[in-house]
């Protein structure tokens, strides 16, 4: 069986390319001339040049494939909200390779989107979202969850035009070949002491090993045109950081930041990042989304596809002894 990983090179595109890997399948690493090869660094693939953003690319690359995994994307940036590139890679991207995947009559296609394409809850909502939450934001106002809604709906036009596509909807992913160390910059900070608050909201948090897996669940049993919650472990900001300095054996932050306080504070680092000719640590986004509840429901997931869950300890443990390995803590 031979499938075909756009986004390879990526955190999350490499632990797809493991998890095909241990099921026994062959892997065809969809990559730009330009593209680092380090997070694919002791795993089998072979490699191919291409770019969702050039249709003609895609064609020959997905030629005999039994299935594609549709990883490639621009990732959330709160300092750069590059809206054309976004649009270009995310939505035009994602409607290049349906196309090409009707084209090539490729019998699978699962389809990697993010929990950001429902939107937010309601501020100070703890409920965790499933898979019924539509997104609710202005797209000026979360340009990248945006652009990976309307990636889910060039999806669902696929469906009905007859591609067997599957969409699932990772959460904030923790672990290994995380080689950029955009996730994993939460994990550095808190062991460099620069976490002493943190805002008062929560996120859910997934292994990364535990998301390569669930591709493979979605592509066995997933339903067309159905959306999935990759989601592991729910917990406010607060109790993830305090377990990260407890394994790093560093001292913890001390508190949250008090919620009357978010909204000027993210003011003032809107208009410092606007005047500083360098990226500060911190964006006003940042503090605004953080300072809300996006918890996670993965039922469906664990229901439909025997979606499991590692313990968060161990997701933990595994992802500061990766950022050992590699000499980034």
């Amino acid at each position: 069986m031979l499938a075909l990983v756009t986004g390879a090179t990526g955190f999350v595109g490499a632990n797809v390319v493991e998890a095909l890997n241990q099921a026994g399948w062959q892997v065809r690493a969809l990559h730009r001339r330009s593209s680092s090869m380090a997070a694919l660094r002791g795993l089998a693939f072979e490699p191919v040049i291409g770019d969702v953003t050039e249709v003609d690319s895609l064609l020959s690359v997905m030629a005999g494939c039994d299935a594609v995994f549709h990883v490639a994307g621009v990732t959330a940036d709160y300092w750069d909200q590059n809206t054309e590139r976004l649009h270009a890679v995310n939505v035009q991207g994602t409607r290049n390779v349906v196309e090409a995947a009707l084209a090539t009559r490729v019998k699978r296609l699962v389809h990697t989107s993010s929990q950001a394409a429902l939107g937010l809850p309601n501020k100070n909502d703890t409920q965790p979202m499933d898979e019924t939450h539509r997104y609710n934001l202005p797209p000026e106002t979360y340009p990248y969850g945006y652009s990976k809604h309307l990636a889910e709906l060039e999806v669902q036009s696929a469906v009905t035009r007859g591609l067997h596509a599957i969409i699932v909807n990772p959460t904030v992913v923790l672990g290994p070949r995380d080689v950029t160390l955009t996730n994993s910059q939460i994990i550095q900070e808190v062991q460099r002491g620069r976490v002493p608050l943190v805002p008062p909201g929560g996120i859910n948090v997934v292994d990364a090993i535990d998301l390569g897996r669930g591709h493979l669940l979605a592509l066995d049993k997933g339903g067309a045109g159905e959306r999935y919650l990759l989601a592991g472990h729910n917990l406010s900001n607060l109790d993830l950081t305090r377990r990260i300095a407890k394994i790093l054996a560093v001292r913890p932050p001390r508190g949250t930041i008090p919620r009357l306080l978010i909204r000027p504070l993210s003011a003032s680092l809107d208009g410092a990042n606007r005047l500083s000719p360098r990226r500060l640590p911190l964006s006003g986004d940042v503090l605004r989304f953080g300072s809300r509840f996006s918890y996670a429901d993965n039922r469906k997931a664990v229901r439909e596809l025997g979606f499991t869950v590692t313990p968060l300890e161990k997701t933990l443990e595994r992802a500061v002894a990766w950022l050992r390995e590699v000499n980034a803590l």
